[in-house]
C-alpha cells in the first residue's frame, strides 16, 4: 500500500546527514539535538549470573572498552552475554581440540566413521559454531575491524561548519 509509514526509505541518522553535509532540508540545530540525546546514560550492566568464568572474564575486559565509546547502555546485556558466551564457549572447545591432538598425534580434528569417511570432529564443529556466534555477536559492538568500520560513523565528531560567518545565516534557510 503506498503512502504509509512504511513505504519508502528508513530516515538516515542524524550522524549520516552531519558527515555527509547535510543535503536535507532538516536544520543543523535539530540534527544536532537528535545526536546529543540519548535516552540511555552509557552504563556496563550487571553481569548475568549463568555466565561461566571465563565469559565474566570477557565480560570484565570488553565492558569498560565499550562504555569508553559510549557503545552499551543497561539495554544491552542480552547482546553482550551472548558474545560472552560464545567466546567462553571458543575458549572451551580450542582447549579441548588441542588435549585431542596431544593424545591422538593430531587427529582431533578430523573423525573417522566406520565406513572409512573422514569429518570434521564434533569438536571442531561446536568451536566454528562458537566462532560464528562470537563473530555475530561481537559484531553489534564493533569488535572487529570491518565493524567498525561501519560504526566510524558513530564514533567521530560531527563535521565542522560548512560556511563561514555570513555566508552561515544564509545557509541555515536552505540545509
Amino acid at each position: 500500500m503506498a503512502g504509509n509509514a512504511n513505504s519508502g526509505r528508513h530516515a538516515k541518522p542524524a550522524v549520516v546527514h552531519l558527515l555527509t553535509g547535510n543535503r536535507s532540508k532538516k536544520s543543523a540545530r535539530d540534527l544536532q539535538d537528535e545526536m546529543q540525546g540519548s535516552p540511555l546514560p552509557v552504563e556496563i550492566p550487571a553481569a548475568p549470573d549463568w555466565l561461566d568464568e571465563d565469559a565474566r572474564v570477557e565480560w570484565e575486559r570488553v565492558g569498560p572498552d565499550l562504555v569508553l565509546l559510549g557503545l552499551i547502555t543497561r539495554l544491552d546485556r542480552q547482546a553482550l552475554a551472548q558474545y560472552c558466551e560464545a567466546v567462553s564457549d571458543y575458549r572451551r572447545w580450542t582447549l579441548k581440540i588441542q588435549r585431542l591432538n596431544d593424545e591422538l598425534e593430531g587427529r582431533g580434528d578430523v573423525m573417522t566413521y566406520r565406513t572409512g569417511a573422514k569429518d570434521l570432529s564434533i569438536w571442531r564443529k561446536l568451536r566454528n559454531d562458537a566462532e560464528r556466534r562470537a563473530d555475530a555477536a561481537g559484531a553489534k559492538f564493533g569488535f572487529s575491524p570491518l565493524a567498525r568500520r561501519n560504526l566510524r560513523a558513530q564514533l567521530q565528531a560531527p563535521q565542522g561548519e560548512l560556511f563561514p560567518n555570513e555566508q552561515k545565516e544564509i545557509a541555515e534557510k536552505y540545509f
